[in-house]
């Protein structure tokens, strides 16, 4: 069951080495201390097609399969509704999964015993001698232009990832989300020294031209805002419904006061920081 029973402070402070490997659209193989989590599973190949409310078409393919990953302790799953989160390939990994944290409606749809599911700000305590203290809590998102808009597109959470004896600040996965009120109530409650977060201003310019994730300038603002150490873009190549380019992501952030704080990951290759 969810718990939001406060960190406690028996285990003194400690830097974990974390690596962070980019798969496919938001899904990464985030790797703590030897504790592997899966965010978004995404594992169909390029030129796969999805009806839906509106038709995606996947453009790219995965730089790893479940079998070059290894053994997984756990997926952090934003929403289950959309196939560039969850995509028929992902469908069947998380059943393999010991773990699997989404939303409640996630847990409703999927129907499978090993998915908990988390509202805004519930947090989940999860037991491995890996990670002292190792707990998520699940972070607001508005994955639509609007909280009206919202209803239609679903249900979202992020993440936000701590342990005992966090020096430096936690590690916050967005989800799919653009800025809104809920981003500065992050800051608010959270230090976090590494930011990974869901770019590509999703979105489809034939109905509007609002996005249904971080701009590149909303990513950049949130960085700011959150004054992270490390900024991880992530969800921004790989499907047609992404209206910005990978080159103009990198541009406008290695041209702007965040550049230092940026971690530009080589899909398929893991980088090393410490945490």
């Amino acid at each position: 069951m969810p718990n939001n029973v406060p960190l406690s402070t028996k285990y003194k402070y400690t830097y974990m080495k974390v690596s962070f490997t980019q798969v496919d659209t938001a899904c990464m193989v985030i790797n703590i201390n030897g504790f592997v989590i899966v965010t978004d599973p995404a594992f169909d190949k390029e030129g796969s097609e999805y009806e839906g409310a509106r038709i995606l078409y996947k453009t790219g393919s995965p730089k790893l399969q479940p079998a070059a990953i290894g053994p997984v302790d756990l997926v952090l799953l934003s929403h289950d509704q959309h196939k560039d989160n969850l995509d028929n390939a992902g469908r069947e990994f998380i059943k393999t999964v010991k773990q699997v944290i989404s939303t409640p409606g996630a847990v409703e749809r999927l129907a499978q015993d090993n998915i908990t599911g988390l509202s805004e700000w519930e947090s989940l305590a999860i037991a491995t001698d890996k990670i002292p203290g190792l707990r998520i809590t699940a972070t607001p998102c508005q994955h639509a232009p609007t909280q009206e808009l919202t209803k239609v597109s679903g249900h979202v959470i992020g993440f936000m990832i701590e342990w005992e004896g966090q020096q430096k600040g936690a590690l916050y996965v967005s989800g799919d989300t653009i800025y809104f009120e809920g981003i500065e109530e992050i800051a608010k409650r959270f230090n976090v020294h590494t930011a990974v977060l869901h770019v590509g201003k999703a979105g489809f310019p034939q109905i509007n031209y609002m996005p249904l994730t971080f701009s590149t300038e909303m990513a950049i603002r949130t960085a700011r805002l959150l004054n992270v150490e490390k900024f991880i873009p992530t969800h921004f190549e790989g499907w047609k419904h992404f209206n910005e380019q990978p080159e103009y992501l990198y541009d406008q952030i290695t041209h702007s006061d965040i550049k230092e704080r940026l971690l530009w990951l080589q899909p398929g290759s893991p980088a090393l920081i410490e945490i």
